[in-house]
């Protein structure tokens, strides 16, 4: 049964959700009776059958009055708040009513067409008025400018922003307001405070600026109403006075008609809680040393099918609690950097102690989400779930398949009868996707479905994605086409907007190159044996990949050519799901979160991707010529990315009305909501596309914003530092810059430079025109070498077989030399280093000399049979080294000897089941042992690297031996 505050919270969340649009609402009552019977349908999911509202239906039938009309539109309110706000399906009967919603939203709207068309003129002849005389500042002059020039808001958050002056930030070199999404909902612990930017103009920032340093006292929305109806009484507007919504519905008017707004856009800019924005993330300082370890194996691994759940070896969090529970807290950051530097390993049977561990590092180190430092008690609060958690054990290798982890986080959530262990149960999950090995843990599944849908708001920059590229391809701990295959994991994830299950069951049939243009692909995202879409339906996703970027995903496809079709583009032949994602994408997932942050995810590509196929529409259809964030010609540059849609057409010949249906299709959504609630964070970044400053800057205007009086002649000294290249300052009234452009010479001057910057400058990358640029970049971390020393183990070498020598032989046209370097990768331990020890040279060196047969690819030796020789050949060859060889065993024997001790010494020491033994009897000579090592996969390539990893001072030749 759904409690009493619970079901308060939501009616109040449907009536404000009406209220903010301006569109009529039945009361609480009515509301909750709806709210109780959909509660009684247990709807786990965010989803509604017309079965189910046809049973609802029924059950309002059967009230003996009129009051079955009140609660068929109680309904109507509830399924639009349900759709609109928590993102549930509706049938599609019900998905009309909506548009019917839809539609007397905008009649309200065109209503204040006659009062918003002098408003606007009034506005303009005001703000010309303020600018040349500079009047003493009025809230309702500057609520005006706000809701025309920034957005269209409800009252109430312009009340909101008008008492906070840390609304303003300075976000990526852009004047920004920071809105936080306003609700009438009791705090509730499992809904983050979400926020959301829009931008400003320099001169409604200028306006904000000085209006803060007024001091006024608190604003209500209900003063800010009656202010602003006085203001605009008098000259020169002379409107009657107006509701709160009347006055937003007369505002987005004016955005709808002068501004030409879509209605789908005009929705988005006038309701914040559409859209969520992020705190950004700076560079990393330490990056130059997590970034050199993303390769590394951090869990102690053994063979793929020995991993077992067994029972945790211990919960090393409460060393941590044990170690700050008598100390003060001004000490515990001291204390966890000097005694818990080195976390504990991952533990390939049960992963979640480690969880816990960091999960409680994190408490203790950052404290809570509303507090700085939590109490101890607190502290044992949160982590006493361990008690809960240790019937419940996770594996690494479950931990990194999405479907794996997310039933078990199922399965434990479901075990838990306690509301209040279930909600720190929550509190633990939520923790999951800031570790690189559980990063794409989705927590919206475990959030009540009358809740607005959770989102995790990140996206990367261009420049930030090619700077992890390069880290990428850069690091020399990783294996030559580990590191090319990560790169092309980042390329697909990104300009692709693919999901990770999408990037690894991605297969070479459905990845094709367009034979005009090497820079274009298509593929194909489909249901494979490997796993199913998220909607389980196939689509096709159209790329179109700057020069040197496709380079690398050509070479891949190249080196794969021979391959069976239903080949994973990614990895070795035959490789398991399982192991592509360890080695190909959490490598990703770690440079991500060492680079720019723990709170970074691989998904969070797939915002970027969709970012900015968004921006290149957009940039189309407001018919741009330039962008920051394309290389070239911008415009070009958006056609190439289109052309599957446009193939050749100019943008202006086709239906505009279709774009966000294209763009939403391409990232395998049903809905432009989900695309733009999941995917298009903030809202900053859509004014500047449309909201063109074609009268430029009057001197006047720029006075005002440089804090000069009007008239003043230093307003040249100004303009003369400008460096427009276009423009002579010296003539002309009017500078012909964008908002912008003009904001970095702003920040320059008093009041715009003490603005607080929330995101660092980060390096520009300057995006290579050579397209061999990353090619070469990976082919330089690649070494001629055969024999690599072991960072760990001085004594020890590693057999680097992946040299630049295999790498060419890829390119040649033996259709087996994939296959063969499959094999030899599968039987060799697979991504396991293979190594020899000082020792074991040493052992090698002391059973005698090696012969080669380079045309059979056959090792020999003979040994004595005896203890000694049989200890000193498993040192050497019962190790990943030779795990690609067949051994076959002659035992020569003196017949005047007995067999049975040789036999015996041979199967306790030499042979295994999978090996071959022939004996032969000799009249002459000592007993021996002649050992032959036939290599399995059919390259001369590898065996030839094998004799020279060997003995590497001399080559091997040809029934030669290497001693």
């Amino acid at each position: 049964m759904i409690g009493n505050c619970q079901l308060d919270d939501i009616t109040n969340d449907i009536i404000e959700a009406h209220e903010q649009l301006g569109l009529p609402c039945e009361d609480k009552t009515h509301l909750a009776h709806i709210i109780t019977l959909l509660h009684e349908e247990q709807h786990l999911h965010r989803h509604i059958s017309d079965n189910e509202i046809r049973v609802i239906k029924n059950a309002i039938r059967t009230i003996p009055s009129g009051k079955q009309r009140v609660l068929q539109r109680a309904l109507d309110n509830t399924l639009f708040y349900l759709h609109q706000y928590c993102g549930w399906q509706l049938p599609q009967p019900q998905n009309k009513k909506l548009n019917d919603t839809q539609l007397a939203w905008m009649q309200l709207i065109s209503l204040q067409a006659h009062d918003a068309s002098r408003l606007y003129e009034g506005y303009l002849e005001d703000r010309h008025d303020f600018l040349n005389h500079r009047p003493v500042l009025h809230i309702g002059f500057v609520t005006i400018a706000l809701s025309i020039e920034v957005a269209p808001l409800p009252l109430t958050y312009w009340a909101d922003i008008l008492n906070r002056p840390d609304a303003i930030e300075l976000y990526e070199q852009q004047l920004t307001l920071v809105v936080y999404h306003q609700s009438k909902r009791a705090s509730n612990t499992q809904q983050p405070n979400y926020f959301t930017r829009y931008a400003l103009t320099p001169f409604t920032c200028r306006l904000l600026l000085d209006y803060f340093e007024t001091k006024e006292q608190k604003v209500t929305t209900k003063g800010l109403q009656q202010r602003l109806n006085t203001y605009l009484s008098a000259a020169p507007y002379y409107l009657e006075n107006k509701t709160l919504s009347q006055w937003q519905h007369c505002f987005q008017q004016i955005w709808l008609n002068e501004y030409e707004l879509p209605s789908v856009l005009l929705l988005d800019m006038s309701q914040p809680h559409r859209h969520v924005a992020f705190h950004p993330s700076p560079s990393q300082a330490q990056r130059g040393h997590t970034i050199s370890n993303i390769y590394d194996q951090d869990w102690h691994q053994p063979d793929y099918s020995t991993f077992s759940s067994n029972k945790s070896h211990g919960w090393p969090h409460r060393d941590l609690l044990k170690a700050i529970k008598n100390q003060p807290s001004s000490k515990w950051k001291a204390l966890l950097s000097e005694k818990f530097s080195t976390p504990p390993a991952w533990r390939h049977d049960n992963i979640v102690p480690t969880i816990l561990y960091f999960f409680t590092y994190d408490l203790i180190q950052f404290g809570g989400v509303k507090a700085a430092t939590l109490s101890v008690s607190s502290l044992s609060k949160y982590t006493n779930i361990y008690k809960t958690l240790s019937n419940h054990p996770l594996t690494y290798i479950q931990a990194c398949d999405h479907d794996g982890l997310m039933q078990w986080a199922t399965t434990l959530y479901e075990s838990i009868d306690s509301e209040g262990d279930r909600w720190l149960i929550y509190n633990f999950l939520r923790f999951l996707p800031q570790l690189s090995v559980t990063e794409h843990f989705d927590i919206s599944q475990f959030s009540s479905p009358f809740l607005s849908l959770s989102v995790d708001p990140f996206r990367l920059s261009v420049d930030q994605y090619f700077m992890t590229l390069e880290a990428l391809l850069f690091q020399s701990n990783g294996s030559a086409l580990q590191r090319l295959f990560c790169a092309v994991a980042l390329i697909l994830g990104f300009y692709g907007a693919l999901r990770r299950g999408e990037v690894l069951r991605l297969r070479c049939q459905d990845i094709v190159c367009n034979p005009d243009n090497p820079c274009r692909f298509t593929l194909r995202i489909c249901n494979t044996s490997e796993g199913n879409t998220k909607n389980k339906s196939t689509r096709f996703v159209y790329l179109t990949l700057p020069g040197s970027i496709a380079k690398l995903v050509r070479v891949v496809r190249h080196i794969k050519r021979h391959c069976s079709p239903t080949t994973p583009l990614l990895g070795f032949e035959n490789e398991s799901m399982t192991s592509r994602q360890l080695h190909y994408l959490l490598p990703v997932t770690k440079a991500l979160k060492a680079l720019w942050g723990n709170n970074v995810r691989f998904h969070h590509l797939r915002h970027s991707g969709a970012h900015w196929l968004m921006l290149q529409g957009l940039l189309l259809a407001f018919d741009w010529d330039d962008s920051p964030f394309c290389v070239g010609d911008a415009k070009q540059a958006c056609q190439e990315r289109l052309y599957f849609w446009l193939e050749g057409r100019d943008f202006s010949h086709m239906n505009d009305g279709l774009l966000f249906d294209v763009i939403a299709e391409q990232l395998g959504h049903s809905h432009y909501a989900t695309t733009r609630w999941s995917y298009l964070h903030g809202i900053e970044w859509l004014p500047p596309l449309f909201l063109i400053n074609e009268r430029g800057f009057e001197n006047n205007e720029l006075r005002y914003l440089l804090g000069i009086k009007p008239e003043s002649k230093d307003i040249f000294r100004f303009l003369n530092t400008l460096t427009s290249k276009n423009q002579d300052t010296g003539t002309h009234s009017t500078l012909r810059l964008s908002g912008i452009e003009l904001t970095p010479y702003l920040l320059k001057k008093k009041g715009f430079k003490q603005l607080r910057q929330v995101s660092l400058i980060q390096d520009r990358f300057e995006v290579p025109k050579d397209d061999n640029h990353f090619l070469a970049l990976w082919l330089s971390h690649c070494t001629e070498s055969i024999v690599q020393p072991d960072n760990r183990q001085s004594s020890t070498t590693i057999f680097n077989y992946q040299t630049k020598h295999l790498l060419k032989s890829l390119n040649t046209n033996d259709e087996t030399i994939f296959s063969s370097l499959s094999a030899f990768w599968a039987l060799s331990g697979r991504h396991q280093p293979i190594s020899l020890t000082k020792q074991q040279r040493q052992a090698l060196h002391q059973l005698g000399p090696i012969f080669v047969n380079q045309d059979n690819q056959i090792l020999s030796l003979t040994v004595r049979c005896n203890r000694d020789n049989g200890l000193q050949f498993q040192q050497i060859f019962r190790t990943s080294l030779f795990r690609y060889c067949h051994f076959a065993f002659e035992l020569q024997q003196n017949r005047k000897s007995k067999i049975t001790k040789n036999l015996q010494l041979i199967e306790t020491y030499f042979s295994t089941n999978k090996d071959t033994l022939t004996t032969r009897k000799v009249d002459r000579g000592s007993s021996q042992l002649t050992i032959t090592l036939t290599f399995i996969p059919q390259s001369t390539s590898l065996f030839q690297m094998l004799c020279d990893f060997l003995m590497p001072t001399q080559g091997a030749h040809n029934e030669k031996n290497l001693h």
